[in-house]
């Protein structure tokens, strides 16, 4: 029965054992109200046989730990042992708290409290279940690769898996918080599925598994796509005045993968056009920056000591084996501007 008057003389246990849900490393407890207890019985904590089989652990008798597991239990640091049972009177009746400590996730489980009283049948014996639920945090699991090269067009799927309790969410989302190709800002769910890849879908792809309990875990995954150069000026004309001893810095971002090789391109008065060499007369230097993506370069051309023959187009032109992409840079003279906008 779940309830047994304080007149009845057989012990009984009152009540349902409250389930407890801890977090991974905290002490969980469990209360079990018996009565009318006599010195012809003994409570006793049992650990049940997980779903995975093992046998019925006993873990102590009245107020006494009798486990005689690893060690009996202890732990090094703090010398407190596993398992602890406190008890409580109140009349006829008496708590015995089993106390948990150094929460694992197998000590998740069904412990059973059993009055074993002597001369009755063991099937006869009175007992309830106490659930205790131990949570852990998020962790994903080594399914997916960190590095995906792929070539335009091709479909990739990344599934993401992580062990937790209660069972995490799992989300995807883009590093630079961009807009995911299948639209929104992210996905709910384990598969991210990724069709028909351009250019624009290369960069870091987030995956974050949560289920409230901190900290959430989260693991990178890089998609590199070959594509041909694009190129892009920075200023697509740039204005410096002649004959003063002045430079003009022509500056252009080349973005493609593998890593394009790149050249300046100058054209000439007859119309021909002709490379340009790091001279006396250029400067040709690659500049690094965090604003750009992992296949973007910045590359700058300075051309020193402007003379009117300089004012012409220059080409910044990138070079891999998928392709080539230029894009022209216009020098002009700001004196001539000037005159001309006076007339």
């Amino acid at each position: 029965m779940d309830f047994l008057s304080v007149d009845a003389k057989n012990p009984d246990i009152l009540g349902e054992i409250v389930p407890e849900v801890k977090q991974k490393n905290q002490i969980g407890y469990l209360n079990c109200t018996v009565v009318n207890k006599g010195p012809e019985s003994v409570v006793q904590w049992t650990k049940s046989p997980t779903v995975d089989g093992g046998n019925t652990i006993l873990l102590s008798e009245d107020d006494t730990i009798v486990y005689q597991g690893s060690n009996k239990g202890i732990n090094e640091d703090s010398g407190l042992q596993k398992y602890d049972v406190q008890s409580r009177t109140n009349g006829r009746k008496i708590t015995y708290m089993l106390v948990i400590r150094y929460l694992a996730e197998e000590d998740a489980g069904d412990y059973c409290c059993t009055i074993k009283i002597q001369g009755v049948e063991w099937t006869d014996w009175p007992n309830k279940i106490g659930k205790l639920t131990v949570q852990i945090a998020p962790q994903i699991l080594p399914s997916i690769n960190s590095v995906y090269e792929l070539d335009i067009g091709s479909n990739l799927q990344l599934v993401c898996e992580a062990h937790g309790i209660p069972s995490p969410n799992i989300t995807w989302k883009r590093e630079d918080d961009q807009e995911l190709s299948m639209g929104g800002f992210q996905t709910r769910g384990a598969q991210l599925n990724l069709t028909d890849i351009q250019k624009n879908d290369r960069g870091n792809y987030i995956c974050v598994a949560d289920n409230n309990v901190k900290p959430p875990d989260d693991f990178k995954v890089e998609v590199v796509v070959f594509f041909p150069p694009a190129c892009r000026p920075v200023q697509s004309t740039v204005g410096q005045a002649q004959n003063r001893r002045f430079n003009a810095k022509l500056e252009c971002i080349v973005a493609g993968f593998p890593q394009p090789s790149m050249r300046w391109v100058k054209k000439t008065e007859s119309g021909k056009r002709t490379e340009i060499t790091d001279d006396d007369k250029y400067d040709i230097t690659k500049q690094f920056s965090s604003q750009l993506q992992n296949d973007e370069f910045w590359y700058t051309l300075l051309v020193k000591n402007v003379q009117a023959k300089d004012y012409t187009n220059y080409y910044c032109v990138g070079n891999n084996r998928y392709g080539v992409g230029e894009t022209v840079i216009i020098l002009y003279g700001l004196y001539s501007l000037l005159i001309r906008c006076m007339k």
